[in-house]
């Protein structure tokens, strides 16, 4: 069996009463599962990822891409 260490990290009173109502939400079994769901749903989209914080128009985001017939 495999034990994780774990660590201890401050937060504010109202951060932890948010935790514990998102807790009970997810029906998650602890505040590390509700950390890591909310990490999940805000970095799903990979897009601006890679780009930084400038947003790419839908052409630049096509450009250079092609199918196997070379293709738009």
């Amino acid at each position: 069996m495999m034990f994780m260490s774990t660590t201890t990290i401050q937060v504010e009173n109202k951060t932890k009463e948010i935790l514990n109502h998102l807790k009970g939400n997810f029906n998650s079994k602890t505040y590390d599962e509700v950390i890591l769901t909310l990490v999940k749903k805000k970095t799903k989209s990979m897009h601006g990822k890679f780009a930084g914080k400038k947003r790419l128009s839908a052409a630049e985001i096509m450009k250079g891409l092609r199918d196997k017939h070379n293709r738009f």
